[in-house]
């Protein structure tokens, strides 16, 4: 899960019954205590799925994942044209492109396009992240040769007709407009900025309304022209095909597509430069409770600390028995959801700990969160914490791969991140030899607390003074905001 789907995913509830939720959660909470499940069964033999690998003439890489359980074939393209790629002020445009692509490709409409993928009882769809943009399908077997048409004719021939990026604009600054003035989208994205600061995976993938509206039609084509190209993309075709199969339709589907042999996949990024502590909140006197994260820089997936940080992390803030949710939830009853995780993309990452909790309460419920991150630190795993959270990793590791589409996910993961091809095969037997010395010293060398980045979306009257003990407060009205102006905060109009 990613930091804004994390974040997101927080504050699902609605705003109104979240107000009063606590208030009987409070009563309840002095008699919680942590919940003991049964003991774990011994876990049952499994052994993830092998892909076959070649690679084409133009430089696109091409796995297939057999699995015939089912008459379906999955589809899935990454190529290395995310967020990243782009300026602040481009921000969205990623988005927008990937977006487009099913609106008109080749011979055919938009219209003509969706009543295909109907027709057939299909899915196809893009969307852009941080490093890639993803582009994929899923499609019965006997239209998997329609689907992978109109997968490739998407990518390779998009249309980008002025009439749908008129349509797109419109809908995306419609829902823009929704989004700015709601505090759980908010904060995913001011966290962001304030953990991160000027690094490029900071800014807002969907853009703001200022960005969106200076895209134009030649920004489109342009990002098109330059970031899609084979030798900077992965494909994978899985489900009911054999190897031969599978490798002959990706060569017929893209082994006409060119580019330039030259070409560098990605750009090299610097690393985010960890700050002081510092508050960050967002004004918004109308609200009666407060979003909250409570984070600071990361690591990028690759790094060696990875796995053992996800361990530390399914201790802290990962499940409803982790020492965040009890604290903050069950025991304090200051919200119905607290959690923590790592966003860890290409070249860097961060850790984020998120929960919501009433106005009045803000202070308190970031005061246990930083003494949390503290104790977390001294003492990062008790060997019961250990062992119950390599059992969960390593039984639910089974359960995330139970589809080929989720086997695909995580081959293209390997590729993109380059941990090599044995890496999900191992994972088991890696989880299973990490030590819980292994976990300390990794939280150890990982967590600083005295450089935490602490951001609240709320009444900012109502806390402001009592998180000054934190280090420097910035006050920016709701107002205000502009997520890729310096400081966040949108320059004030000349005076005439």
């Amino acid at each position: 899960m990613t930091r804004r789907e994390l974040l997101l995913a927080t504050a699902a509830a609605p705003a109104t019954a979240r107000a009063s939720e606590p208030k009987s959660l409070k009563t309840e909470s002095k008699q919680t205590s942590k919940m003991t499940p049964p003991p774990p069964t011994a876990p049952r033999p499994y052994a993830f799925p092998k892909p076959l690998k070649r690679q084409l003439a133009n430089g696109l890489t091409v796995f297939v994942v057999e699995d015939h359980r089912l008459p379906v074939v999955t589809f899935a393209l990454e190529i290395l044209a995310g967020n990243c790629q782009v300026p602040p002020e481009k921000s969205g445009l990623p988005s927008l492109v990937a977006g487009l692509l099913r609106e008109g490709a080749g011979a055919r409409t938009s219209p003509e396009i969706s009543r295909l993928i109907d027709g057939c009882g299909g899915s196809m769809g893009a969307s852009a992240g941080d490093d890639v943009t993803t582009a994929g399908g899923t499609f019965m077997k006997s239209y998997a040769a329609l689907g992978l048409e109109l997968l490739a004719d998407a990518v390779q021939r998009p249309r980008f007709d002025q009439s749908e990026i008129d349509r797109r604009l419109e809908q995306i600054q419609s829902g823009l407009a929704v989004n700015m003035n709601d505090p759980s989208y908010l904060i995913s994205l001011v966290s962001a900025l304030v953990i991160l600061g000027n690094h490029p995976y900071a800014y807002p993938g969907d853009g703001t309304p200022e960005t969106i509206a200076g895209l134009t039609r030649e920004d489109i084509v342009g990002f098109w022209k330059t970031q899609y190209r084979p030798v900077a993309a992965w494909f994978t075709i899985s489900g009911d095909v054999t190897a031969e199969e599978g490798f002959a339709m990706a060569e017929k589907a893209f082994g006409g597509w060119s580019g330039d042999a030259a070409f560098l996949p990605g750009v090299v990024l610097p690393p985010p430069i960890p700050r002081g502590r510092r508050v960050t909140i967002i004004d918004m006197p109308q609200t009666v409770q407060t979003q909250i994260v409570v984070g600071q820089t990361g690591i990028p997936r690759k790094h060696p600390d990875f796995l053992a940080l996800n361990v530390a992390n399914q201790i802290f803030g990962g499940g409803f028995n982790s020492r965040l949710n009890m604290k903050i939830r069950a025991k304090e009853g200051l919200t119905y959801d607290a959690s923590s995780g790592f966003e860890a993309q290409r070249q860097a990452g961060s850790f984020s700990v998120g929960t919501f909790t009433r106005t009045e309460k803000t202070a308190e419920a970031i005061r246990m969160i930083v003494e949390l991150l503290n104790e977390f630190k001294e003492n990062p795993a008790s060997e019961e914490e250990f062992a119950d959270a390599k059992a969960f990793l390593y039984g639910s590791f089974a359960l995330a791969t139970e589809t080929s589409g989720q086997v695909a996910d995580r081959v293209l993961s390997a590729a993109l991140h380059d941990l090599g091809e044995d890496y999900w095969t191992g994972y088991r037997a890696r989880l299973d030899a990490l030590t819980i010395e292994q976990v300390r010293s990794a939280v150890q060398r990982f967590l600083e607390p005295d450089k935490l980045s602490i951001i609240a979306v709320g009444k900012a009257q109502a806390f402001s003074k009592e998180l000054a003990a934190y280090g420097p407060v910035t006050v920016i009205p709701q107002m205000e905001l502009d997520l890729v102006a310096p400081g966040m905060r949108r320059p004030k109009p000349a005076q005439s």
